[in-house]
């Protein structure tokens, strides 16, 4: 007889599928093939109109054969083996080819351990094997958790390895508190996306950052002009900063000026012609946008200026509304 799936005839080949057909199932073992054989002669004995046969080359794939023939059983069938060991080398994988035959509504033999579901007492059977499915799920649980917790009382860190150390969250804070330096920029020298350092260093990145990490509180500035956060935002992630006192705003009114990277990052080493028209409209649309510190706002713009120039700035909604809130007269020089 071939170690093959093979179909005999005899006398429960006579039984309509799903009428009690006789199904059978063997696996190849250390044995070799005359154990195999033997095996396939004690199901056909038996009176299996179907046999099938796991060959020594897929018993490292997860028994294909095993799941053909749970898939072709039919309610009322009945699938019969040499022994239990047959349908799975753990208790797991035993207890889920049970778990499977249940579902099918069929029935299950095994001939070395004198075991039928079928007869009298025979659901019995199937919620035992069931009860160990449970049990052997609940101590992988505990046993999961267990390690989990001894892992922990040594301090050992679990889940994936943080995308910055400690001494690289110390070297950004240093680097961003530098006026040369960008988020953009100190994330390409890092190798992460600026969304890390933003969930890493929240109350560096805040859209409330106006000093260093070790300054004051994000509604204040420090030292010189005063300056506050309005309640809208200059773009996604950053709310409006705007000077309490027009007076403050002390800056050039002429000749070429190089903004810092941190307000003007996309060209590097740019300068702003300021006797230039639509320059310096540039400029003040750029400054008024990106300005973090109370300083970038008195040292890059002039009061004079900028209530000559804002009629016509085309600024984010929320910049105008911020701005003309705190001084009316930006908001009467639109209207005149």
């Amino acid at each position: 007889m071939s170690a093959e799936h093979v179909e005999t005839s005899g006398p429960a080949g006579q039984i309509a599928p799903g009428r009690g057909l006789l199904t059978g199932y063997a696996r190849a073992t250390e044995g070799g093939a005359a154990a195999t054989e033997e095996r396939l002669h004690l199901l056909a004995d038996t009176g299996c109109a179907q046999l099938y046969t796991e060959v020594a080359a897929d018993t490292g794939t997860g028994q294909p054969r095993l799941r053909e023939c749970l898939e072709a059983l039919a309610p009322g069938d009945i699938l019969v083996v040499t022994s239990l060991d047959q349908l799975g080398r753990t208790q797991r994988a035993l207890a889920d080819a049970v778990a499977a035959v249940r579902r099918r509504g069929a029935g299950l033999r095994s001939l070395r351990e004198d075991l039928d579901t079928t007869a009298p007492g025979g659901d019995a059977i199937f919620r035992v094997f069931a009860g160990l499915a449970d049990l052997g799920r609940a101590a992988i649980s505990a046993g999961t958790s267990d390690g989990l917790a001894a892992a922990r009382a040594r301090g050992t860190r679990l889940g994936r390895p943080p995308a910055l150390t400690a001494q690289q969250l110390g070297e950004v804070r240093e680097l961003l508190t530098r006026p040369e330096n960008t988020v953009s920029g100190v994330a390409r020298r890092l190798g992460v996306s600026r969304s890390t350092l933003y969930k890493y260093l929240p109350d560096v990145m805040g859209p409330g950052r106006l000093t260093g990490p070790a300054g004051p509180p994000p509604q204040q500035v420090a030292a010189g002009p005063a300056a506050h956060l309005a309640p809208y935002q200059a773009r996604p992630g950053r709310r409006v900063l705007v000077i309490d006192r027009l007076e403050d705003l002390r800056g050039p009114t002429a000749g070429s000026v190089e903004l810092p990277l941190r307000l003007f990052w996309s060209l590097p080493g740019h300068r702003f012609d300021l006797d230039d028209p639509d320059m310096r409209l540039w400029y003040y649309q750029t400054v008024l946008r990106e300005a973090s510190r109370a300083d970038d706002l008195a040292g890059y713009l002039d009061a004079a200026t900028l209530a000559r120039l804002w009629p016509e700035l085309y600024l984010p909604r929320g910049v105008s509304r911020a701005w003309e809130e705190q001084h009316p007269a930006l908001r009467a020089a639109v209207r005149a």
